[in-house]
């Protein structure tokens, strides 16, 4: 009798042959359920449409389990083209290349976490199959592409008027939190990146990378923490007005925009993050983390930075900036006066908003049942969760895609999800028709029907919305004849 020492030396040794097996054994498998599904389309097409031109075209798709090569019926279409309808059939599309989605979800998950190199490592000893270094990058980088395809098409249904039918989560209060993240750019585009290479300046060679987050408020967890709700976020190198713009319509597609009541945004002051307040009416409140950060950075005297707390407690701004600027006069060498005119001069340009919607004592409606309303300032964590972790600590550099792809990855994957972002969108509304003016003849045809007449004529519910099994069944019994 055979022993497992005969071929195995140890457990590691077995499960990795094993697996191997199962793995080979799960391709053939998947090759003769493609092939038997193919013979099925063959004989029960309708062949005056679609005339067989191959009956055995293959095609090799890279799988979790491995490799798989299989044949199928390759026809042309009387009105019109050449398909593959196995393909077609079971969804089998060429977005990845000769990787199947679910190996591509998988690759773009490992390359969210790690470098291009460990994700490609893990993956080809997690799964049946070989996965090259540069074989991840372009896997992430048509995922990515496929990410901003959808999003043009949200542009186009928000042009419009669609996107403003998809947004489902009702709030009376929105958070919305902005920052920057400074990126390292390849050499060939550093020259252009952000600020000039003028000697010593540590931003040299980076560019920022916009960073916006909004959310409906915070609910309890089991451990007592708290975590923001029905969060979304997104980034852009665009200008101000190109993301405002952007963020403005995914807040449409998300968020039931009519029923909010008021926007509260949190930002550290900077120019873009003060014109998208403006252009959203939001109340906009310094970030109270950047606040301490300058306090921390422009005052080294304990007991000064405790007066200038002190006046931001009392609530009282004229107070903080005269402390602020006794500082400035009070100083005793260069050093420590312009680190005191650079805070005051940044309390000074952030006047309006430097209390919180807490100590400015806003009143806010009341918060849906099981959410609370909390203090602002979750930009610094979810920038590191989104964003640093992966594409700032790691002493690498970026393409300008390369980030942008990466970046949005990163935003939807950690908030709503690949599925709802790449998921089936409704058509544009048609555009109105331009009506002439009723003539005098015309006029008896609407008469006696009175006022709100008009829903005789209207079309059927939904047929520009996104149609679930509840709104079809609702379409379904209105096209029932009365008896």
């Amino acid at each position: 009798m055979e022993t497992i020492a005969e071929w195995a030396e140890d457990f590691n040794t077995l499960e990795k042959m094993v697996f191997k097996a199962m793995c080979k054994a799960a391709c053939e498998t998947m090759v003769e359920m493609l092939q038997r599904q193919d013979q099925i389309i063959k004989a029960l097409r309708d062949k005056d449409e679609y005339i067989l031109v191959d009956p055995s075209r293959e095609r090799t798709i890279k799988t979790l389990m491995g490799e798989v090569s299989y044949k199928r019926g390759y026809y042309k279409a009387k009105s019109g083209g050449r398909v593959h309808l196995l393909d077609e059939a079971l969804g089998i599309t060429k977005d990845y290349g000769l990787y199947s989605e679910a190996l591509a979800e998988q690759i773009i998950v490992e390359c969210g976490d790690k470098s291009f190199r460990r994700a490609a490592d893990t993956i080809s000893e997690l799964t049946g199959q070989s996965v090259s270094v540069m074989a991840a990058w372009g896997v992430l980088q048509k995922y990515g592409d496929k990410v901003q395809e959808q999003e043009k098409r949200l542009s186009e249904l928000d042009a419009g008027g669609t996107t403003g039918q998809l947004g489902n989560i009702a709030s009376k209060v929105l958070f919305q939190e902005m920052d920057d993240v400074w990126l390292s750019m390849q050499k060939k585009k550093r020259r252009k990146a952000g600020t000039p290479s003028a000697k010593g300046n540590k931003k040299s060679g980076k560019k920022p990378l916009h960073v916006g987050i909004a959310y409906t408020g915070w609910s309890e967890r089991k451990d007592g923490r708290y975590a923001t709700t029905d969060k979304i976020a997104t980034t852009s190198f665009g200008g101000a007005k190109e993301f405002n713009g952007h963020f403005e319509m995914l807040l449409r597609h998300r968020y039931d925009m009519d029923g909010v009541d008021l926007r509260l945004m949190n930002g550290d002051g900077a120019n873009w993050i003060k014109s998208s307040a403006d252009e959203s009416d939001a109340i906009l409140q310094l970030d109270p983390y950047h606040r301490s950060q300058a306090i921390l950075r422009g005052v080294s005297d304990r007991e000064s930075r405790r007066k200038i707390y002190d006046a931001i407690r009392e609530k009282d701004i004229d107070k903080t900036l005269a402390v602020t600027y006794s500082l400035v006069e009070g100083a005793e060498d260069d050093i420590t006066r312009e680190k005191a005119a650079e805070l005051h001069g940044y309390f000074s340009e952030n006047r309006e908003s430097l209390l919180t919607w807490t100590e400015r004592g806003i009143k806010l409606p009341a918060p849906p049942e099981g959410v609370v309303y909390r203090n602002m300032g979750v930009q610094e964590s979810s920038n590191c969760g989104l964003i640093t972790h992966r594409m700032k600590h790691r002493k690498g550099s970026w393409s300008e895609e390369g980030a942008t792809n990466m970046g949005k990855i990163l935003c939807y994957r950690h908030t709503i999800g690949f599925d709802e972002m790449l998921g089936p969108m409704p058509e544009p509304k048609a555009p109105k028709a331009e009506t002439e003016p009723l003539s005098v003849g015309k006029v008896p045809f609407y008469e006696g029907k009175g006022y709100g007449g008009d829903w005789l004529y209207a079309g059927m519910p939904f047929d520009q919305a996104f149609r679930t099994n509840g709104r079809e069944a609702i379409r379904g019994i209105l096209k029932q004849k009365p008896l």
